[in-house]
């Protein structure tokens, strides 16, 4: 009864200092190849879903740093290539952590579709990462156009919208 005690005790504190452990898996360094940069793939993703789930106010100095990767790890990216449009800015002034997320957002709908370049599905995964850490509220300034785009996305014609958008590139 004693030893079952310990292997309990055991495998709780092994799945409690796996789960902090969870943050290793966020990008590190900047890759330098090609094959670097294909292997760090899982760790963007990671990196982005870490930067779209933890609110604004939280771990600010680890943010920094993960927005910082994540943005140079896109510019240098020989895989993914995200294109800017006009709208984008507008979408992102009143809230500059929207613009990373809206990056993120792209990067992560490429990568988990096969390097995909389809405008139209990657405009609209980076506008919905956005929408994600907007609606969480937290450090966030409210802003007309980002609502009208969510209410537009609740009804159904966020896609409508982004297509309007880039046929004004």
């Amino acid at each position: 009864m004693k030893k079952l005690k310990c292997i309990l005790v055991l495998l709780s504190f092994c799945s409690i200092a796996h789960s902090f452990g969870q943050t290793n898996d966020l990008l590190e360094q900047l890759p330098e190849t090609k094959e670097q940069f294909i292997e760090s793939e899982k760790k963007v993703i990671a990196t982005i879903n870490w930067l779209e789930n933890t609110p604004l106010n939280q771990e600010e100095g680890k943010r920094k740093v993960q927005n910082m990767l994540l943005i140079a790890w896109i510019t240098n990216s020989p895989t993914v290539t995200v294109e800017m449009y006009s709208y984008l800015p507008t979408l992102t002034e009143k809230n500059p952590d929207l613009l990373v997320m809206f990056l993120g957002g792209w990067t992560k709908y490429s990568l988990e579709n096969n390097y995909s370049k389809d405008l139209l599905k990657c405009n609209i995964a980076g506008i919905k990462s956005a929408i994600k850490v907007y609606k969480n509220g937290i450090n966030i300034k409210k802003d007309k156009t980002m609502e009208k785009i969510i209410k537009l996305d609740e009804k159904g014609e966020l896609e409508k919208w982004v297509t309007e958008q880039l046929a004004k590139k």
